[in-house]
């Protein structure tokens, strides 16, 4: 052992062991410095947030302002100013989006207090860094495709290459929602303080506006091609439906047709009536219990008959199996389509010579509707003039003399108020339709589950429902214990001559056969709560209204019958209940939609503004 470590161990011998108290004080001296030293990584942290905060808030707001002009550009069809505008704003997002992103606003986030408010500016700058560099950009080419001439029909054909060659750019700008929806799903709005609340909530109501728009393109420019033939022929079957006599869906099924297409060629391959598929001894497919109690069997026994259910899709099954049995054809497709959105196509054909008949926009509906009743015999007659209608339109449409801006606007007009629907037989493409405005799914959508119904059916055996003025009005909401409560009121007034029972011919009235009394108009109004919901206080002109329950698609709704003297009118009032706790998607907060039974007049769909109530 050298000198110095005896020495040592003697020192050490020397000292003994550590106090208690001595060893108490060294810890209280480390726990002190550690303190210190936490309290100034606290403090740095903290500046280093405020310094990055800074950084993104003034990125952002310099971002945002610039967004609103590239939007107008959008909306204008203006591609050039759009993309150069968003050439500017995407540094400006990926620099908030840096400066919001890394340990320390991980760390932040989960701090008592402000840490929700923490999350929020972080999902917001990666939001709009999202829109700015994975949506819009998409969106404007997409733009540039649309509103130029590259989609053209021509002789018959839609030029389907502009559609595949958008697809992988909208399936990146839908993806990047998934991305968007997870990251506002970690965030808890009722735990923002009000200065994060407000424009957190705008950039998530921005979303939310902007995401249908998305997904539907995306659906469109996936399903599009497919549809249309593009991997082979494929056969549809068309369903003009007649608004003289209502049915939940639009109207009776009056003349049907089937249509051909193969790598964009849409050609008319035949004709059909209605006796053409003669009824059915027994529902061809098995119907829910609720629509067999609501609509009776006919639903699947009567062609005529299967749009008595306002679910499309229901009604196109049945269609399409009925077609199957009486014509040994088995069809990829079913379409739904009425006089109304025919003439929404004339707008950009122009006018039609239909046997002698000139129809255009202005006149087709009451040409259809009405005057073909007086001057054609019933029967073949006219089901046979309203399907030659239907067709020249639809041949005129697609034989490339339509103005592309207003068919692509016609087409829109029509689905947005459900007088356009489709139905595809393979399902992975029913599944990829599923919740568009084109599919009607209102038993099985998601995006239906809180939406409400009053559908109409005619139960006076003629065609008086071109003579039935209908409004559905959203009169009131509130917020209770067990959810939102939403009023409503359905007016229904008979526009028909006060001497119809004599001055129309008798299968407009019925001329009894219904047991309704000529000129009397019946109606079945069908009303739909949210799913899992009732229908309350049915109320008819202020008094109580009894109807036929049945619960269908989980909504117990309720029918209720009402007879209508020409130039009567009557109001029916219920309440639905929305619980604020159901999961179910909304098309927006603060909207509700309200599907009803496109008549003559009316649209089929409208969505209103109700409260958020939490």
């Amino acid at each position: 052992m050298s000198a110095t470590d005896a020495a040592g161990g003697a020192e050490h011998q020397q000292a003994g062991p550590v106090s208690p108290r001595r060893r108490r004080g060294r810890w209280g001296l480390w726990v002190g410095w550690s303190l210190v030293a936490l309290g100034v990584l606290l403090l740095v942290g903290a500046a280093l947030l405020v310094r990055d905060a800074l950084a993104a808030g003034g990125a952002l707001e310099s971002a945002m302002a610039e967004v609103p002009a590239a939007e107008e550009a959008l909306r204008a069809g203006d591609v050039e100013t759009a993309s150069a505008i968003l050439a500017d704003v995407q540094p400006l997002t990926a620099t908030a989006r840096s400066s919001t992103d890394g340990p320390l606003w991980a760390l932040a986030a989960h701090l008592p207090v402000v840490g929700q408010d923490v999350r929020a500016y972080a999902a917001s700058a990666a939001t709009v860094d999202d829109l700015a560099t994975d949506v819009l950009p998409p969106l404007t080419q997409i733009l540039a495709v649309v509103e130029g001439d590259a989609i053209t029909i021509t002789d018959g054909a839609v030029d389907l290459a502009p559609l595949e060659e958008a697809a992988p750019l909208t399936a990146r700008a839908a993806a990047a929602f998934d991305d968007i929806d997870a990251r506002h799903a970690q965030v808890d709005r009722s735990a923002l303080h009000a200065e994060v609340a407000e424009p957190y909530d705008r950039l998530v109501a921005a979303t939310d506006e902007l995401r249908p728009l998305v997904r539907t393109t995306d659906r469109v420019t996936t399903l599009g091609p497919a549809m249309l033939g593009a991997d082979g022929p494929r056969r549809y079957l068309v369903l003009a439906l007649n608004n003289a006599e209502l049915r939940a869906a639009g109207g009776i099924t009056g003349a049907l047709a089937v249509l051909t297409v193969d790598d964009g060629r849409v050609a008319l391959e035949r004709q059909a009536s209605t006796a053409d598929v003669p009824p059915f001894a027994e529902p061809v497919l098995p119907l829910d219990p609720g629509v067999e109690q609501l609509y009776s069997d006919r639903v699947g026994r009567f062609v005529q008959d299967t749009t008595l259910t306002p679910d499309f899709p229901t009604a196109a099954a049945l269609s399409a199996e009925m077609w199957e049995r009486a014509q040994g054809e088995q069809v990829d497709g079913v379409v739904a389509t009425d006089p109304v959105a025919l003439s929404y196509l004339l707008e950009s054909t122009g006018p039609v010579d239909v046997a002698g008949t000139t129809v255009d926009s202005t006149t087709v509906v009451r040409t259809l509707l009405s005057d073909s009743y007086a001057q054609l015999e019933p029967g073949p007659a006219t089901d046979e003039f309203f399907g030659t209608v239907a067709s020249s339109v639809l041949s005129a449409f697609l034989g490339g003399g339509a103005d592309p801006a207003t068919a692509l606007d016609a087409v829109e007009r029509a689905a947005d108020e459900h007088r356009l629907m489709l139905w595809s037989a393979h399902a992975d493409e029913q599944e990829s339709l599923a919740g568009t405005v084109v599919a009607g799914d209102i038993d099985t959508a998601d995006r239906a589950a809180r939406s409400v119904g009053v559908f109409l059916n005619d139960g006076t055996g003629g065609k008086m429902g071109y003579h039935l003025d209908t409004a559905v009005r959203h009169t009131g909401s509130r917020c209770t214990a067990d959810g939102r409560v939403d009023t409503f009121a359905a007016d229904l007034t008979s526009t028909a001559p006060a001497d119809a029972a004599t001055s129309l011919p008798w299968y407009v009235t019925g001329g009894g056969i219904s047991g309704v009394e000529p000129g009397v108009t019946r109606t079945f109004v069908v009303l739909y709560p949210p799913r899992g919901q009732t229908v309350t206080d049915v109320r008819r002109d202020d008094r109580s209204a009894p109807g036929q329950p049945g619960t269908v698609g989980d909504r117990a709704a309720v029918s209720v019958m009402v007879d209508l003297a020409p130039g009567q009118t009557t109001t029916l009032t219920f309440a639905t209940t929305s619980p604020a706790d159901d999961d179910a998607p909304d098309p927006s907060p603060g909207l509700l939609d309200v599907w009803s039974t496109p008549t003559a007049r009316t649209a089929g769909l409208q969505t209103v503004e109700v409260p958020v109530c939490g």
